[in-house]
């Protein structure tokens, strides 16, 4: 029988894009009643997304208001060292439901939360890892973040990393083994046979697609970029996200040639992206301060993006996660490794001005990705790991 699991986290388990996404998905077929879910409150969520049948509550983490002022490097460290004690708020939200083992995922700050109600309750943590969040938070709290975030590791029964390369880098730093768990897609997802039909169709003005947010000025570059040089094959770049018109200014994407297509369910997005794009789009920042996130984390996208039938262009740094996964599997996408803008336009001009070559890559693609990223090995994974009963010192 499935353990009784409390999910306490600040991702919200949404249908929606990213963490949250993925979290819905590992969890969408888990049994009703042996579920309960705490969502802290500084990132809002999409009630109508949520998990059907399933207890949802809110734990009280602080004021995300305060977050966006001047106090922000003060209130963030007390967010965080006061994250511990907010474990005594998390019992009286459950009622009856006495939780075997705790999930959560390390981002914000709720994750040191769960490890410290674990601990209480001496059942076992799982730790889900999409990001390298010790290196992702600003630099004067960094070393904070590393203690507590190196304490709660080895902690968990189970770590549940979203790429080999954070895998193998938590394991020299901390010293304790992970396991591989790459993004997946819905068991309920569309299934597409073949390639996009646009593909062989007759010849148009070419849509290069993103999905997914813009957290760093990196990206934004590398969208820039793009769709700059798919103007001269009068093309458009189609963008899909929590991307509104303001904030597409503020990163400089108010080109004439950029579409903002808003966020999506993810059965949505797979429709749309099959319906109205020819090339799918994988940015992966060259900039240094995003170094360490673009060579562990994994982009989730990808399930997406393999699953349509539409050939895929990567750039990145050569040892980003993306580049890597695309190097194991030759012909699954173009590739560039060059930061500057022009390195992007040999690719470019071959996507947009040969079909076949578009036809040959999106059939890769999607062999590659209904093997990598199967709903039915995430599960198998997943179910695993919660048999860890071990608790660690």
């Amino acid at each position: 029988m499935a353990p009784r699991l409390l999910y306490l986290g600040d991702v919200p388990v949404e249908s929606s894009y990213h963490g949250s996404a993925l979290l819905y998905r590992l969890l969408q077929g888990y049994p009703a009643d042996r579920l309960s879910i705490v969502e802290g409150n500084l990132f809002p969520a999409l009630t109508d997304r949520r998990l059907p049948g399933v207890s949802h509550q809110t734990l009280r983490v602080g004021k995300s208001r305060a977050l966006n002022t001047r106090f922000h490097d003060a209130y963030s460290r007390w967010l965080l060292m006061s994250a511990g004690r907010r474990a005594a708020k998390v019992r009286p939200l459950l009622g009856t439901f006495t939780p075997d083992a705790v999930l959560t995922v390390a981002h914000g700050y709720s994750w040191v939360t769960a490890a410290q109600f674990a601990k209480d309750a001496g059942v076992p943590l799982h730790l889900i890892l999409h990001d390298d969040w010790p290196r992702i938070v600003a630099p004067w709290l960094r070393p904070s973040v590393e203690r507590a975030f190196a304490g709660v590791y080895r902690q968990a029964a189970t770590r549940l990393c979203t790429s080999p390369f954070m895998k193998e880098d938590y394991e020299r730093r901390y010293g304790a083994r992970g396991t591989v768990l790459l993004p997946y897609r819905g068991a309920d997802a569309p299934v597409f046979h073949g390639v996009a039909e646009r593909l062989s169709g007759p010849s148009r003005s070419p849509v290069f697609a993103f999905a997914g947010t813009i957290n760093s000025a990196g990206y934004a570059q590398l969208l820039r970029d793009v769709a700059e040089r798919i103007a001269a094959h009068q093309g458009e770049l189609l963008i899909f996200g929590p991307l509104d018109g303001v904030q597409a200014a503020a990163w400089g994407l108010d080109l004439p040639n950029i579409r903002l297509g808003g966020l999506l369910k993810s059965d949505e997005l797979l429709l749309r992206l099959r319906a109205d794009a020819d090339v799918l789009f994988v940015p992966m920042s060259f900039a240094a301060a995003d170094h360490d996130n673009m060579r562990m984390g994994f982009p989730s996208k990808l399930t997406e993006y393999t699953a349509v039938g539409l050939p895929l262009l990567i750039a990145g740094p050569v040892d980003c996660s993306a580049v890597r996964w695309a190097n194991e599997h030759p012909g699954v996408a173009e590739v560039v490794t060059a930061a500057a803008a022009d390195a992007l336009g040999p690719a470019i001009d071959r996507l947009c001005g040969d079909s076949n070559h578009r036809i040959a890559l999106a059939q890769v693609a999607q062999r590659v990705g209904n093997h990598d990223f199967s709903a039915a090995t995430a599960a198998a994974i997943f179910q695993s790991a919660l048999q860890a009963r071990s608790v660690s010192e």
